[in-house]
């Protein structure tokens, strides 16, 4: 076996590894949590009984002082555990990309993982990907392992956080199966944005039965090839 191929086995062995200690981990931050959001739903019920005595005693029992501040801040609580459940859950389901042996992904689920883990990415520029939502067609599947699609997604999303700022980024996924592709529609139509530097990884892959990316003036089109059944209209 050559070098390349030896980087490439090496390569998945750690992908591997990754992936299973960090599902590991999310798995025991979702416990974590789980014991903070009891712990603040018990909080709530005593403040609510505690204001309940205080009504039935006519005034005559003083209630907790601190009332209205405890409960904004386990509502509080409640949204940072709510927050922390969606990016564990999101990070436990990349953790498993490696390891799955599938050939196939959907489209429209893939694009709304990377858009899950890549949040704060996006707002240090203020930029917020905004995925559209489904016209009832079946997300198309698409003839490209998972770990492939979402570093193709990535690369075009990158691409825009590094020259735009301070705007809306729509995102289409194609619905036409038989040449499936997810849109970032440009702010404005396209107007004033700066050009935007695709990876030449993409650019250079038509033909290769590989993720392929197009500047189309008002988005950037990233063009994924069908599962076979559907190419041959099966």
């Amino acid at each position: 076996m050559g070098v390349s191929g030896e980087n490439t086995k090496q390569g998945m062995r750690d992908a591997a590894f990754m992936g299973a200690v960090t599902a590991s981990i999310t798995h025991e931050m979702q416990n974590v949590l789980a014991i903070i959001q009891q712990s603040a739903g018990l909080m709530g019920d005593l403040l609510h009984a505690s204001r309940m005595e205080s009504l039935k005693s006519l005034g005559f029992r003083k209630g907790f002082q601190y009332h209205d501040k405890f409960s904004t801040l386990i509502a509080a609580i409640g949204e940072q555990v709510e927050r922390g459940s969606n990016l564990s859950e999101g990070l436990n389901r990349l953790a498993h990309v490696p390891d799955s042996p599938a050939e196939t992904t959907d489209l429209r689920s893939a694009t709304g993982l990377l858009f899950s883990l890549i949040g704060r990415i996006a707002r240090k520029k203020r930029i917020a990907f905004v995925l559209e939502s489904g016209t009832g067609d079946r997300a198309p599947q698409v003839q490209c392992p998972p770990m492939q699609a979402l570093m193709a997604l990535y690369g075009v999303a990158q691409a825009l956080i590094e020259v735009l700022s301070g705007c809306t980024v729509q995102v289409a996924v194609g619905a036409a199966e038989d040449d499936p592709h997810v849109d970032f529609i440009l702010p404005e139509g396209g107007a004033g944005s700066p050009p935007v530097i695709l990876p030449a990884s993409l650019v250079d892959a038509q033909g290769a039965g590989t993720p392929c990316a197009t500047s189309l003036g008002d988005r950037i089109r990233l063009r994924f090839p069908p599962c076979p059944a559907v190419a041959a209209g099966g």
